[in-house]
């Protein structure tokens, strides 16, 4: 997530995050030469929000063999203390932390130890061959099965109309480290809400235009228990994130440009504030971009005390975000236009900022071509960013805590399986 909304609905939610991180040129061409080809739904455009190129995962293959308890690593996925080719994060490392794990999705979604090559299949998730999507959530994951048809926009359009709604999906929520899922419910699309034991869920008639179709949600505990009454969001608009504030919806066909994102309250809806080009949204700040014709602007919005702080970022750039759960750092995927990689791609950099000075301070590695950095994220309740990372001959997992001089790496070798890491 990330963010990444490579959301369900369109292309509307990722151009802020593409939750984090996507954006093109595509990373794939390397990824295919490492992992295997993996889908990605890539929405909007150049800046996105969110923490990871793919907030919504596609499906893909786990690494094998996989077994009901932790393994050593299986074949392909090696973790050596040191990158051991040239191209990748070299130099001294730190290593892993034990209890950090990351789903990997999939037919049958597990978790990934990068301290020991491990894998654990997630309970309560039946086998299903459409693969599922994982969304973050306050504490953990949404988690949806994948779309039956042909795959458009996030997978939650139906397959034989490009602007049309398919049938509601099975939803379950996973928390941090759990060993199982737990049912909740059936929507079209979920998304986030202000508190750690909820989850909105969204669903709209079949075959309905999403571009006109006002959706129903419904605020439900991570049991399904509806919270409150049904809402009926505006025609043409989809939850990105629910706040302390109300809701941040983004347009499921937004026009070419920066996209418009509006917090609005179904109480009092003529009172919405729009914010252009959210790159980073939680349930209590609200990160966007203004300005980067000779100054890029990153802007933060604290929506508990109203208080704003500004990231400058050098002129012509794009960037994508995602916040710490403690909210305290804001990390952003820098991006100058024009400047030219080793391998002729674009140039990208991984920052994190205090949000309360504004002080960006560059994570140690993170300098690569533009299509090397696959997604990045904060996975856990700890501050600890987690990046993913494409090269030719391999790809790398990196943990860096802001003040830590190294990052954790671990690299996961080619093999014939396919592995889609959620890193946030």
């Amino acid at each position: 997530m990330v963010l990444q909304i490579s959301v369900l609905l369109g292309a509307a939610m990722d151009d802020i995050l593409g939750q984090g991180g996507d954006r093109e040129p595509s990373p794939w061409p390397r990824r295919l030469a490492v992992i295997g080809a993996v889908l990605l739904a890539v929405v909007g455009g150049v800046i996105y929000l969110g923490h990871s190129r793919h907030p919504h995962s596609t499906p893909a293959a786990l690494p094998t063999p996989v077994t009901s308890s932790p393994v050593p690593a299986p074949a392909g996925l090696a973790v050596p203390a040191l990158p051991d080719q040239p191209d990748g994060i070299g130099g001294p490392t730190l290593p892993w932390g034990d209890s950090l794990r990351l789903p990997v999705t999939g037919t049958r979604p597990a978790w990934f130890s990068p301290a020991t090559g491990g894998s654990e299949l997630i309970g309560g998730l039946p086998a299903d061959s459409s693969g599922y999507q994982f969304t973050r959530v306050r504490g953990g994951w949404a988690v949806q099965a994948g779309p039956t048809g042909r795959a458009q926009a996030g997978g939650d359009r139906n397959s034989a109309c490009g602007d049309c709604a398919g049938p509601p999906r099975p939803v379950w929520s996973l928390a941090d480290g759990a060993r199982s899922a737990t049912r909740v419910g059936t929507a079209t699309q979920v998304a986030p809400a202000a508190t750690a034991s909820a989850l909105w869920l969204t669903s709209y008639p079949v075959n309905a235009a999403l571009s006109s179709t006002a959706g129903t949600a419904r605020e439900v505990s991570l049991a399904g228990v509806p919270l409150a009454a049904p809402v009926r969001l505006p025609a043409g608009w989809v939850i990105r994130q629910a706040t302390d504030r109300g809701l941040l919806l983004a347009p499921v066909s937004p026009q070419p440009g920066m996209t418009v994102y509006k917090l609005w309250d179904a109480a009092a809806p003529a009172a919405s504030r729009t914010f252009d080009g959210v790159i980073a949204a939680t349930a209590t700040e609200i990160a966007w971009v203004a300005n980067c014709a000779r100054q890029c602007r990153v802007q933060v919005l604290s929506l508990a005390t109203g208080r704003q702080a500004k990231v400058s970022l050098p002129a012509a750039t794009t960037a994508s975000g995602a916040f710490s759960p403690s909210g305290d750092f804001l990390a952003l995927q820098v991006s100058p236009t024009g400047v030219i990689g080793d391998d002729g791609a674009l140039g990208t950099r991984l920052e994190v900022a205090s949000v309360t000075t504004g002080q960006l301070t560059a994570v140690p590695g993170s300098s690569v071509s533009n299509d090397a950095l696959v997604g990045f994220g904060w996975p856990a309740s700890s501050d600890s960013l987690v990046a993913e990372f494409a090269f030719a001959t391999k790809t790398q997992l990196a943990s860096w805590h802001p003040g830590a001089t190294r990052p954790a790496v671990a690299v996961i070798r080619p093999n014939r399986s396919q592995a889609f890491f959620i890193v946030g």
